[in-house]
């Protein structure tokens, strides 16, 4: 006997105001509103025999549909998408008593699929990847991400950057020409170019005085790189030219690369760029941000981690701080010539009881020395891993939480006053690991920056054999 065939992305007429929709035998999610017009069904894996029905002036009519993941319903301006089996379960908890987000878009990613969220938790656009990362947009109708993410960092030369074209559904790459890509970050400047990071192994090093660390190690060296959409290399900035991992590393990691002990005294994580063309550049394992002069690479100022500086750079300190500075953070951004925002992880790696995960706006002083915590969004506890912080003109703030064991919440939203606003969480059924359901970063933008008719028709329609677009 012949297998059922999906019939594909639908469109079921209807006439007059649709009163209540629902699919059977699944649930409807969000449940049905007249001012939501984006829905998903959990699907399993192959083709689904479902139901539709449809109420309209108080008569109800139901229509036979086989969709395949992916697949959706058009019923008016409403889209009910068959999700796939194994994209995590969303959990979204508002909170209308205090207020709502503002609208938009939340793109995020797990250990698969890169996203973008509404404000209802839907996944309005998704694609399945073999490991999603860092999903940004920098232009309207584009999307940015990593497809092939490897964790802690870079190493055989492999990953790329995508940057996808909902117009067109053209995709351009991004990669470094000459060390394995870095996926913690990609900027777009006002010239088209790129700049990036790139994890080139050094060997011969002497970490004499670093923990238990010899005189002989390889280190995972962090190096900024400009390129052009041809992939030629326009500028680049290495730590090691300006940092002393002996005196400023405060928690190197080390891993096998190749059967190599491989050690990872800086991991670089996040690069902006500052009012004057200078770069902003976090170090996780420094615990510290790096002002850097483009035309010279001479770091300018630092910001936490040791008072030591390589290029005799002024320190600045965190001063009046109830956790006592930021720790292994991420997602560093000027925003004004003298304030910056950061993800303050406080992981593991703080000690145990240090503190919790936190948003962090801070006031800096040069001429003090200091910087001053102006505003924090606190949460639950630490985070081992990942995360982000921006804060929107209309004083609205998105917190990407990053790992947090005990908290499966991917991002919340906070109002201009500090009200929790929105939670979204992804969860994992076993034996998935919760690990595995964390998004790298929680980035909003605004509505008019994706259009939604196109995300929506960008979603390719997956049998689960594999990837979808890519």
């Amino acid at each position: 006997m012949d297998s059922p065939v999906s019939d594909g992305t639908v469109t079921v007429p209807v006439g007059g105001t649709i009163d209540d929709l629902s699919i059977s035998p699944l649930t409807l999610t969000p449940a049905f509103s007249p001012s939501i017009a984006d829905y998903y069904v959990r699907c399993d894996a192959g083709s689904n025999d479902l139901t539709l029905s449809i109420t309209t002036g108080g008569s109800t009519s139901t229509s036979e549909h086989i969709l395949n993941e992916g697949d959706a319903i058009i019923v008016g301006d409403n889209w009910v998408r068959c999700l796939p089996h194994d994209f995590p379960n969303v959990v979204v908890t508002a909170h209308p008593d205090v207020g709502t987000p503002t609208p938009g878009y939340y793109l995020v990613s797990d250990n698969i699929f890169a996203a973008a969220l509404d404000v209802n938790g839907t996944p309005v656009w998704y694609e399945r990847e073999l490991a999603a990362c860092d999903v940004d947009s920098f232009s309207p109708d584009t999307l940015s991400y990593l497809p092939n993410a490897e964790f802690p960092y870079a190493f055989d030369g492999k990953s790329v950057f995508d940057i996808h074209s909902l117009d067109t559904g053209d995709v351009e790459t991004v990669s470094s020409p000459d060390a394995p890509t870095d996926e913690h970050e990609l900027r777009v400047l006002d010239d088209g170019t790129f700049l990036l990071f790139s994890d080139p192994l050094v060997t011969g090093v002497d970490l004499t005085g670093l923990s238990t660390f010899g005189s002989d190690e390889t280190i995972a060296d962090c190096e900024i790189e400009q390129v052009d959409g041809s992939g030629n290399l326009l500028w680049s900035w290495r730590a090691t030219d300006h940092v002393d991992p002996v005196k400023e590393s405060v928690a190197p990691g080390v891993n096998k690369i190749n059967g190599v002990n491989v050690d990872d005294v800086f991991h670089c994580n996040a690069i902006d760029v500052g009012p004057n063309n200078d770069l902003l550049v976090s170090q996780r394992h420094t615990s510290a941000l790096y002002d850097i002069d483009r035309g010279t690479g001479t770091v300018q100022w630092k910001l936490g981690g040791t008072a030591f500086s390589k290029d005799g750079a002024p320190h600045l300190a965190v001063t009046g701080d109830d956790f006592g500075g930021f720790n292994l953070q991420h997602d560093a951004r000027f925003t004004g010539s003298n304030t910056i925002t950061l993800f303050d992880d406080h992981g593991l790696d703080a000690g145990a009881g240090s503190g919790v995960a936190r948003g962090l706006e801070l006031q800096l002083d040069h001429g003090a020395g200091t910087a001053t915590v102006s505003y924090q969004v606190r949460g639950k506890a630490e985070s081992q891993f990942m995360g982000s912080f921006r804060r929107d003109a209309d004083g609205h703030s998105v917190v990407g939480w990053g790992y947090v064991p005990t908290d499966a919440r991917i991002l919340t939203e906070v109002d201009a006053d500090g009200n929790d606003v929105l939670d979204v969480g992804f969860v994992l059924p076993p034996p998935l690991k919760a690990s595995d359901a964390v998004s790298y970063r929680a980035i909003k933008v605004p509505l008019s920056q994706l259009d939604h008719n196109k995300l929506r028709a960008a979603v390719v329609a997956d049998t689960g054999s594999g990837s979808g677009a890519d």
